[in-house]
């Protein structure tokens, strides 16, 4: 999972043109881009890394309707949550989404 981490990690930092950020918030402590303010800092993008997955934390809208169910058919719906892409590998479709999700941030 690491390789999968730091490819990521490579992948957010091109397409938003920044350095994640490790935070903490609560018990959940990840690595971040795009915060929202100095007060909550909280995230507009997340990363994770799990024993089985790495998990990728945001919340794409276009006209305010969320876009991750759009790509039910790249990370299949069981890998998803209502903002949250588990991931436990990566092919040229899947970075793709990835990038075009990003560009909705």
């Amino acid at each position: 999972m690491e390789s999968l981490y730091e490819k990521l990690n490579e992948i957010i930092t091109a397409e938003l043109n920044e350095t994640g950020k490790m935070y903490t918030i609560g018990k959940f402590t990840g690595l971040g881009w795009r915060f929202n303010d100095k007060v909550t800092g909280e995230p507009k993008v997340s990363l994770k890394q799990y024993d089985k997955t790495v998990n990728l934390y945001f919340f794409p809208q276009e006209d305010g309707q969320p876009l991750l169910p759009q790509y039910e058919s790249v990370f299949k719906k069981s890998n998803m949550g209502k903002s949250c892409v588990r991931l436990k590998s990566l092919d040229d479709k899947k970075i793709a989404a990835i990038r075009q999700l990003l560009q909705k941030i």
